[in-house]
């Protein structure tokens, strides 16, 4: 298992426009139907991290990759089964996972927002409790957690929101010791917890026994001037 993370930075339109003409029309139109602009970078610089891993690992040329989704969405790379991966952003990051196995990677900004009624509605009891049994300090950072972990283990399944979140509930004790209770019976799925910034969750969920304990940090300029290297070179 390999975790790789990209501190956005901004991108010219231009540069923008030239980079999309490296990859596929479905990933171009998505990214022009974006109106605000880091929308349009997270999204580039994701497809643009994942590609570079494949080619880099694969040994395949950027315009032969061919990813194609699941009935729920969830993408993958055609007649590789051995590889996955998953990808996530949020405010100035973006997080890619790849993997022997199914995977799946969440990362959240901490922002305040009104995390009880969201846990009423959304999280088991079991959670619920575990988030507003905390020092009133810590409940939102427990909320981050729970929802990471939540998104996670739905990602990593690859079956999208079809699986209600109260219909399974994450037990936090400790980094270590991390529990997936399905319908009263414990599963066998290995959970990580990572902290990035101060300001961000990040969760992994794996079919895997073990969890990198390593982000790759990649820079973004370096990772646009290795693209266009693949490609023109």
């Amino acid at each position: 298992m390999k975790i790789y993370s990209v501190k956005i930075s901004n991108v010219s339109q231009y540069e923008l426009n030239k980079l999309c003409f490296l990859i596929d029309l479905e990933k171009k139109f998505k990214i022009k139907k974006f109106i605000n602009q880091k929308d349009k970078i997270r999204t580039l610089i994701g497809e643009i991290l994942i590609r570079t891993i494949i080619v880099e690992k694969l040994k395949i040329d950027n315009k032969c990759i061919r990813f194609s989704k699941n009935e729920y969405g969830k993408p993958y790379l055609k007649d590789y089964p051995n590889f996955n991966f998953n990808i996530s952003h949020s405010g100035e990051y973006v997080l890619c996972v790849v993997d022997n196995k199914p995977v799946g990677i969440d990362i959240e900004e901490i922002k305040y927002i009104e995390y009880e009624e969201i846990a009423k509605r959304f999280f088991t009891a079991r959670e619920f409790d575990y988030i507003v049994n905390q020092e009133l300090c810590f409940q939102l950072n427990s909320f981050y957690e729970i929802w990471t972990l939540k998104e996670s283990y739905i990602k990593c399944l690859g079956q999208g929101l079809s699986i209600p979140l109260k219909s399974f509930s994450i037990e936090l004790e400790k980094y270590e010791n991390m529990k997936m209770l399905i319908n009263t019976k414990y599963k066998e799925y290995t959970l990580k917890l990572f902290d990035i910034n101060l300001g961000y969750k990040i969760a992994v969920c794996s079919l895997n026994k073990k969890i990198s304990n390593n982000i790759i940090q990649v820079d973004q300029n370096s990772l646009v001037s290795k693209f266009y290297r693949f490609n023109f070179d």
